[in-house]
């Protein structure tokens, strides 16, 4: 099995109020015309050059669909919102 990894997951309040999280990951040296992202279910498959590496999500983000991603200053930030059909409703 993969490797637990221990990126940081950021959580923001989205512009319309709810909510988005932020997965941090170092990639120095990534060139983003070389860069690659796929979701496959509960994973995030990241390549980068000839280099590609499957991670698992961390469990607050298996419920999240992806919003969109940037590379600056080599990190990568993942946008993920919660998925209304799995995400528990606040009372």
């Amino acid at each position: 099995p993969p490797s637990p990894v221990e990126w940081p997951v950021a959580d923001r309040s989205a512009d319309d109020g709810g909510r988005v999280f932020v997965w941090h990951i170092p990639l120095p040296g990534a060139i983003r015309e070389d860069l690659d992202l796929i979701r496959r279910g509960d994973e995030l498959v990241v390549t980068a050059g000839q280099f590609r590496r499957i991670v698992p999500l961390p469990s607050a983000l298996c419920r999240c669909t992806v919003d969109g991603a940037s590379l600056r200053g080599g990190e990568l930030r993942i946008r993920f919102v919660p998925d209304p059909d799995l995400w528990p409703r606040e009372r």
